[in-house]
């Protein structure tokens, strides 16, 4: 991107880029991205939060319009939450989920439709997840939750696992054996493996939000950390990271800049809001 007045839009991920470690959004980084809407560059969302979980962040900044969530599985028009475009993961494959967290005695949950959070069961895991995103869940039988007949559920937004990573390495291998060309899986932090349904990624769930606002790919820089986030790159004319990025998007990204706990992404868009 040679001068900001290329730029007519900004993909923002949240956790790991725009937000700090502690979960919270810098003044800097407000300031900087409420400067960017009045200088009339659309800010837009693309995370991996339900709408429900960003929703503080996007009433804080004020933005407006498509914004992209679950990673790509739902495009939805904020603040009147109408769905643009939106996947389901096919219900055969949540209880495939089901049955390898419970197999490996780890964590899983699912998103339904309404943003409706439900677990397989309680763990430690859940009060954490829940304290990170201010989202109360409920424990449910999601083997029957997403079996057959009259008011079962016709799939989940997106599922979850949480444990260690070298547990969420072998999950990532049996998922593929699993579930080969059905599933799209990608890793959000070290601990955190989401499944969404093939097809879907934050690139994907990114373009149909310009191309409902009537930006080209091109006039769109996006800034992003994590695994999940690399898609993005595929769309956009740049495509930043920060330096706590992990490698492999440190290295697919046009530029890295300073990290998430520095405001790294704002200080590099308030450079170019200068020139």
């Amino acid at each position: 991107m040679d001068h900001i007045s290329d730029i007519r839009a900004v993909a923002i991920d949240l956790d790991g880029t725009t937000l700090r470690s502690d979960g919270t959004m810098g003044e800097f980084t407000q300031n900087t991205l409420k400067l960017c809407r009045d200088k009339e560059i659309q800010v837009i969302l693309c995370t991996g939060r339900s709408p429900a979980a960003a929703e503080p962040f996007r009433y804080l900044l004020n933005i407006t319009g498509p914004m992209v969530y679950y990673n790509g599985a739902a495009v939805i028009d904020m603040p009147n939450g109408t769905l643009r475009a939106g996947s389901l993961v096919p219900p055969d494959i949540i209880q495939g989920c089901v049955d390898i967290a419970l197999q490996r005695d780890i964590h899983f949950h699912s998103f339904l439709p309404g943003d409706w959070l439900v677990y397989q069961k309680e763990r430690a895991e859940t009060a954490l997840y829940e304290s990170r995103t201010g989202l109360r869940g409920r424990v449910v039988d999601m083997k029957a939750l997403f079996g057959y007949g009259d008011g079962k559920q016709t799939g989940a937004i997106k599922g979850m696992f949480i444990a260690d990573p070298a547990i969420l390495d072998e999950v990532e291998k049996e998922l593929d054996n699993r579930f080969d060309g059905r599933i799209y899986r990608a890793r959000s932090h070290n601990n955190y493996l989401e499944v969404m349904a093939a097809g879907v990624s934050k690139g994907q769930g990114l373009s149909v939000a310009l191309q409902l606002r009537g930006i080209p790919s091109e006039a769109a820089i996006a800034f992003g950390d994590a695994e999940n986030d690399l898609p993005m790159a595929d769309v956009v004319s740049h495509f930043y990271a920060p330096a706590n990025a992990i490698e492999p998007v440190r290295m697919r990204s046009y530029a890295v800049v300073e990290s998430n706990d520095d405001e790294g992404p704002a200080r590099f868009l308030w450079k170019l809001l200068e020139e």
